[in-house]
């Protein structure tokens, strides 16, 4: 506890005086972070950035906290030949407007998912999730089976948290939850960054920097410490009423989502699939993009619509 309190102090000591504006206007960072395939449409009173690429099946892969949609970029590529891919900025998130109300809640987001796919005219999807993402993934499985095709679970979000990532940690706490929607300065991305991928290689500047530019936009920073603070690793005995096919992916080196919640994953979700990967961490379509989609898109054709 003494170790965490200093690392608080040291935070709001630095935070004030390293934070800067925006590096670039608003509309320059979102046009740097759209492409073609980007689209939006208004979703219970918000702005909705998404993208949706190839044909066939729908797939719906939901990102987690602090990320984006383009978290799913390489897995995007591998699969739009051949499936719908669709993958949305969850509220407050990426380039989709922070949400009114500031409703966070995980019956929230299952909400939000379930009439993003009404207004897409999506009856049925695969969905696909990873850490908050696989969270509303599995509760949206048990809430709408009928619209639930398949379940994957990438380093999901489910079971009782012993330890957050020190972001989110911070963001829990009253002060540093003011100093962190003001001021969050480029280093502070870097470090929790470092924290999340086993391979360090891929921690580059460009990664960075869209964390970081993204965070600038209205609202943002706010959206996420008022996300981290909903209740999300509650609700655990919910898991075994997923009764869809599941698949689970699972990082084994992943520091705050041990490879143990996996197995739990496995043995409460009846008839569930489970691949672990060696010397990777929370991201595995970042990680491993080929395998793991490769994983993935065999497991969908066993479980065609």
């Amino acid at each position: 506890m003494f170790r965490l309190v200093k690392k608080l102090f040291v935070v709001a000591l630095i935070v004030p005086a390293s934070g800067c504006s925006s590096p670039a206007s608003h509309t320059d960072i979102e046009a740097k972070y759209r492409n073609a395939q980007s689209q939006t449409v208004q979703v219970t009173g918000m702005k909705i950035h998404y993208r949706d690429e190839g044909s066939g099946e729908p797939i719906l892969l939901l990102h987690g906290t602090g990320s984006s949609l383009h978290t799913w970029d390489q897995w995007a590529s591998s699969l739009a030949p051949h499936y719908r891919v669709i993958r949305v900025d969850l509220p407050g998130s990426g380039l989709t407007e922070p949400h009114p109300a500031a409703a966070y809640e995980v019956a929230d987001d299952v909400q939000f998912v379930h009439a993003f796919l009404e207004q897409l005219g999506v009856d049925k999807v695969h969905i696909a999730g990873n850490s908050l993402g696989g969270r509303i993934a599995w509760q949206f499985a048990v809430d709408h089976p009928e619209q639930t095709q398949t379940l994957t679970l990438l380093n999901a979000l489910g079971y009782p948290q012993d330890s957050w990532p020190p972001a989110i940690q911070f963001a829990q706490y009253p002060v540093f939850d003011t100093l962190m929607a003001s001021y969050l300065p480029r280093f502070a991305f870097a470090t929790s960054l470092r924290d999340i991928y086993h391979d360090k290689d891929l921690i580059s500047d460009e990664l960075v920097d869209r964390y970081y530019e993204i965070s600038t936009l209205d609202g943002k920073r706010e959206a996420f410490t008022q996300r981290v603070k909903a209740r999300l690793d509650e609700d655990s005995a919910l898991i075994p009423q997923v009764q869809v096919p599941a698949l689970i992916l699972w990082g084994e080196e992943d520091k705050y989502f041990p490879v143990e919640n996996a197995h739990r994953f496995h043995e409460d979700i009846a008839g569930s699939r489970l691949v672990v990967y060696q010397d990777v961490a929370h991201l595995p379509m970042e990680e491993v993009p080929r395998l793991s989609a490769t994983d993935f898109e065999g497991f969908l054709r066993e479980h065609p619509l």
